[in-house]
């Protein structure tokens, strides 16, 4: 254990009950979440006399777990004494080495959101009973067909998720129909789930709900009750059901040696089901948990610890070295309060350093973040930015989980053909590359070898042809496909626009492929297992430039200076809050939003706002109404 890094509360943790027994930390914003952890791990590994067990570490973010990795690079045998990643890693890792107990030939494939609405349209068009909901008869013109289809889309996906996360099992008892089901709803979540397994692929939720369906067999939960001795779970408050009984499945009614972080301040995603019951409640209940409090914020200027504290109430302010910078202002429309935070970036960014006590932090793009708690809060920004030569190309809109998508027509197809080269039975693939090529594809025993045996006089189509079948027989060569396609780029296309497109996916491509061999021993340094990787990780992180980002996307982060914009009433709080738990939630996210703050914070709302029927006073947020006077 590393001493020197830890205060005296934080060390206190990490050596509670050397290690035994079950604990649930509330830890504050800028706490020390991370270090605790790590520390805990170091010393589990390096300090405890048995050295015949492993820990295993659940964080929600890859960039979490990376953290962690990176501080305790050092420890003998690490990777093979602990499993440091988040839920849905550790819990495919389990699908993937016992998959034949769900009745697959060989692991699942993971298809991703977008993959799944196309399944999902499959579904609905393809029974009678569901087809006239989709074809929306009723409507009017063209665009407000798509819209209702796009709005029947999600509440589809948003009741599969939802029954998944409440470990429903993937083809429900037809007759019994559940208690709140109706027949459609039934048939929706059988057939859809029937078009996933015939293509052997599996979607996100399925993945925590077959590893709970796995160790609900006892021999296989005790095989990992028994390896992993130790477990600590990061950032608890955002436990769902599947993920709190995949914990109980593991520990059974014996392994108590459980250590929860967390802070019910910063619950924010109760959209996924998300609920801090779990850690406070169920966890205190189940496993007889003691409770340790950390409050003190290490992360955050003195101010912005004061407005902090006045959101969500923390037991006082504590005293750090800095004061900093906390600022509210309004301004008359949205367009100036879009020009002063443009004004203000690039002063800060000419300046180059934020100076305090005669001691300077220097001050980059990567350094600035600007919040909203929606993205369209973001509009005029964008539009300002874009016409602004010092910052148009210096900033970017973070999304969710961001996945590479080709650009360039050859790389679309590429990216297909690999999903099918790894799956032989993915048809949905298949068949998006088949509309793309716009040709018909003869059918043979699988649609792998209905891929390589396209006919085509297109050199372009031939070289992909020619590395689809060479990754066929060599899983491992995607390193030297790569430096192939670069060598042969004039042959692909002679169109400027396209090769410029196909250079840019290229390059993308292959530092990710570098990203994911540092990562894996050359063992695993396969295309299949490319594949899943790029499933469950964000492939556009750590950029240096400003981050425009709502809330819910900046957990875990911090910035030396953050603008919260738009705060007004309507738009954060958002207007769905209505009930007393959702307006709960709204105060954690502008808690939440603050805390991402180091030195300098500035919070921005317009008086008024330009609409399609013309222009509409705005009030400040209810969250804000006591404070700024």
């Amino acid at each position: 254990m590393n001493k020197a890094v830890l205060s005296k509360e934080q060390e206190e943790i990490v050596l509670f009950n050397d290690g035994e027994g079950a604990v649930l930390v509330q830890a504050s914003a800028g706490s020390g979440k991370t270090r605790i952890l790590t520390e805990r791990v170091r010393y589990l590994l390096t300090e405890k006399k048995d050295k015949f067990f492993s820990v295993l570490c659940l964080t929600f973010t890859n960039k979490a777990a990376q953290e962690m990795k990176d501080r305790l690079i050092g420890i003998p045998k690490l990777s093979e004494r602990s499993f440091i990643g988040n839920f849905h890693e550790f819990c495919l890792s389990i699908v993937r080495s016992r998959y034949s107990s769900l009745g697959f030939s060989e692991p699942p494939h993971i298809f991703d959101e977008t993959d799944c609405k196309k399944i999902l349209e499959e579904v609905l068009l393809n029974n009678p009973s569901l087809k006239d909901k989709y074809q929306v008869y009723d409507a009017k013109d063209e665009d407000e067909r798509r819209k209702k289809q796009r709005e029947l889309l999600f509440k589809c996906t948003d009741f599969i998720s939802t029954q998944k996360r409440k470990l429903i099992d993937e083809i429900p008892d037809f007759e019994t129909n559940y208690k709140d089901w109706n027949e459609q709803n039934t048939l929706l979540y059988q057939d859809y789930n029937r078009r996933l397994r015939e293509q052997n692929a599996m979607d996100y939720d399925d993945i925590l709900l077959f590893a709970y369906r796995i160790l609900l067999n006892p021999v296989v939960a005790n095989i990992y009750r028994r390896t992993y001795q130790y477990i600590l779970i990061d950032e608890a408050q955002d436990l769902n059901h599947a993920q709190y009984q995949i914990i109980k499945a593991i520990c059974g009614d014996s392994h108590k040696n459980v250590l929860m972080v967390g802070d019910p301040k910063q619950a924010i995603f109760s959209f996924t089901g998300a609920n801090p019951d779990f850690m406070q409640k169920d966890f205190k209940k189940d496993f007889n948990a003691e409770i340790e409090i950390i409050e003190k914020n290490y992360r955050s200027a003195n101010k912005i610890l004061t407005l902090a504290e006045r959101i969500q109430p923390n037991g006082g302010v504590g005293k750090n070295y800095f004061d900093g910078i906390c600022e509210i202002t309004e301004f008359e429309n949205e367009e100036k309060e879009a020009q002063f935070i443009v004004s203000t970036i690039k002063t800060l960014i000419d300046t180059g350093f934020y100076e305090e006590k005669n001691i300077t932090e220097p001050i980059s793009y990567k350094n600035i973040a600007v919040l909203a708690r929606n993205k369209f809060v973001f509009s005029n920004l964008m539009k300002i930015l874009d016409e602004d030569d010092q910052l148009k190309n210096h900033y970017y809109l973070k999304k969710g989980l961001e996945k590479f998508e080709p650009d360039s027509i050859f790389f679309k197809l590429f990216d297909l053909g690999t999903r099918v080269v790894v799956n032989p039975n993915d048809s949905l693939h298949f068949n998006q590359l088949k509309e793309i090529l716009k040709i018909e594809v003869p059918i043979h025993k699988d649609y792998l070898e209905s891929l390589i045996s396209i006919a085509n006089p297109d050199r372009g189509i031939e070289l992909l042809i020619k590395y689809w079948n060479h990754l066929k027989n060599n899983p491992k060569s995607l390193g030297w496909v790569l430096e192939q396609l670069k060598q042969n780029l004039e042959e692909i296309t002679n169109d400027e626009n396209e090769k410029e497109l196909l250079n840019f996916d290229l390059e993308e491509l292959y530092k990710l492929w570098n990203t994911f061999v540092r990562k894996e021993t050359s063992d695993n340094q396969s295309l299949i297992n490319f594949r899943y990787f790029l499933a469950l990780n964000n492939t556009k992180e750590n950029k240096d430039e400003i981050t425009l980002a709502t809330v819910h996307t900046t957990k875990g982060l911090e910035f030396e200076i953050v603008f919260i914009m738009g705060m007004n009433e309507g738009v954060f709080p958002d207007y769905r809050a209505k009930s007393e738990s959702a307006l709960k939630e709204e105060k954690n996210n502008l808690y939440v939003a603050v805390t991402r703050t180091k030195r300098i914070l500035h919070i921005t709302f317009p008086n008024s706002k330009v609409m399609p029927w013309g222009l509409r006073k705005q009030h400040i947020s209810s969250l804000l109404k006591d404070i700024f006077k």
